[in-house]
Parts: structure tokens; C-alpha cells; sequence
């Protein structure tokens, strides 16, 4: 067992959102088609990481976060059956576990306890992003075949190996990241390449240019697709 357990046993048993909503304050807390309706608690692991991040979103309070929570806020109650697959990189899951700042405490538990049923994928081989794609992988917990069905909304995780760089890119949809561990460098156009803060968000607007170069260790990081999820997905090469 990780040394980050300890926090993910917390989360299950005594979730910070089984504690009584504060009166006038009902509508900051996440939906309770994600919790169980008596004790206010989460009911599935999955349940407990779509809380989380709607909370951190809310705490944000950012244009494409507000877009999030809507989302979130919408999905049913339906499930599919979880089908586990794992790639070489996720071998160094428990270690992005195991470290990160506080401000992400509760969401890295919420991701341990979803480890076992994690559906792990590489990016295509693709001459123009060279060895890339075995030193990536991801997951999507939401999605129009996922776990958590959902037509116009798809959110899950991404690891990316320490030293390596993920290649500018864009698509249609709207995107939002949420690092959880690592000490990457993230690069969206225009601005100047950087780091978010702990425990916030980095919006990327639709068809906006984007990039990013892990340090040495490797980068877990939460990903959001909004909008128009189903359009093109683009290599844009080396970012100035």
C-alpha cells in the first residue's frame, strides 16, 4: 500500500462533503446525484473525484470552470461497466500519488481508491510527435462510452513521464487541467509559458495552441473536454 493510502481512507469514510451544507450556502455544494442521499457522503469512488473537482471548480470561479460545474452538474446517475487496461508509464501512478501539495490532498485519495478500475490509453503512434506516445498515457472517466456516460462532457487523467515534452497541440473542444503532482512547465498561447498555482486550474479556450514539459518527475494531471468534444484534435509542432 502507497504511503498516500491513510489519505484515501479518509476521503472514503468522511468526505469533507458529508458535512452539513451551511444554511443559505446549499447551492456551492456538488449535486447529490453523486452522493448518497442520507448521509451526504459519496457513494462510489468516482462519485467522490467528480465532487471534488466541481468543488475545486466552484472555488475557482473561472469562465470555463463555471462551464465544468454545469457539466458535472448534469450527468445522470447512470454507470457502465469500469474496463481496466493499464500502459508501461502508469507504472508511476503511486509515486504521483505519494507527492503533491496539500491543495490537492482529497482529489489524489479520490484517484487511489479508482486505481484498480482505471482505463489506460497511449496516443497513437504518430511520426510527427516521435516517441511521444510511450511516455503518455490517459484515462477518461467520463464520456460518451465511459464509465460515466455523458454526450457533451469528457474528464479523466493524464500522466506524463518526467523529461519528457508533450507536443504543442489543439482541438475544438475547451479544455481545462488540473495538476495534481509533478513540477511540469505549462505553455498556452499567447501567454508566456508557467505554472499554475496549487490546486488551480489552467483554462485552455477552444482551438488555442498548447504545450507542456515535465521536470524530473512525472506529471498527474486532470483533464477536461468541453463543447465541441467530438471535433478535430490537431499537432501544431514546436511552440515558440
Amino acid at each position: 500500500m502507497i504511503a498516500f493510502a491513510g489519505h484515501q481512507e479518509l476521503y472514503l469514510s468522511r468526505s469533507v462533503w458529508a458535512r452539513p451544507p451551511r444554511k443559505g450556502k446549499v447551492d456551492t455544494l456538488p449535486s447529490s446525484l453523486h452522493s448518497d442521499l442520507r448521509t451526504g457522503w459519496p457513494t462510489q469512488p468516482e462519485d467522490a473525484f467528480l465532487d471534488t473537482v466541481a468543488e475545486m471548480a466552484r472555488r475557482d470561479g473561472g469562465r470555463l470552470c463555471r462551464m465544468l460545474i454545469a457539466e458535472i452538474d448534469r450527468l445522470s446517475p447512470a454507470r457502465n461497466r469500469w474496463r481496466p487496461a493499464f500502459q508501461p508509464v502508469v507504472a508511476q501512478l503511486d509515486a504521483c500519488l505519494a507527492r503533491g501539495p496539500k491543495e490537492t490532498t482529497y482529489l489524489r485519495g479520490a484517484v487511489a481508491a479508482m486505481k484498480p478500475h482505471l482505463n489506460w490509453h497511449r496516443a497513437p503512434p504518430n511520426p510527427a510527435i516521435g516517441r511521444f506516445d510511450r511516455h503518455h498515457a490517459f484515462s477518461t472517466i467520463v464520456g460518451p462510452t465511459e464509465r460515466i456516460p455523458s454526450d457533451s462532457l469528457m474528464l479523466g487523467l493524464m500522466i506524463v513521464d518526467r523529461a519528457t515534452y508533450y507536443p504543442g497541440h489543439s482541438h475544438n473542444a475547451d479544455e481545462v487541467y488540473l495538476p495534481l503532482s509533478g513540477d511540469a512547465i505549462y505553455h498556452v498561447a499567447p501567454a508566456r509559458p508557467g505554472r499554475p498555482r496549487d490546486g488551480c486550474f489552467l483554462p485552455i479556450p477552444s482551438s488555442t495552441r498548447h504545450a507542456l514539459w515535465t521536470g524530473n518527475v512525472p506529471e498527474l494531471i486532470i483533464w477536461a473536454w468541453m463543447g465541441d468534444i467530438r471535433g478535430g484534435y490537431r499537432f501544431a509542432g514546436a511552440m515558440p
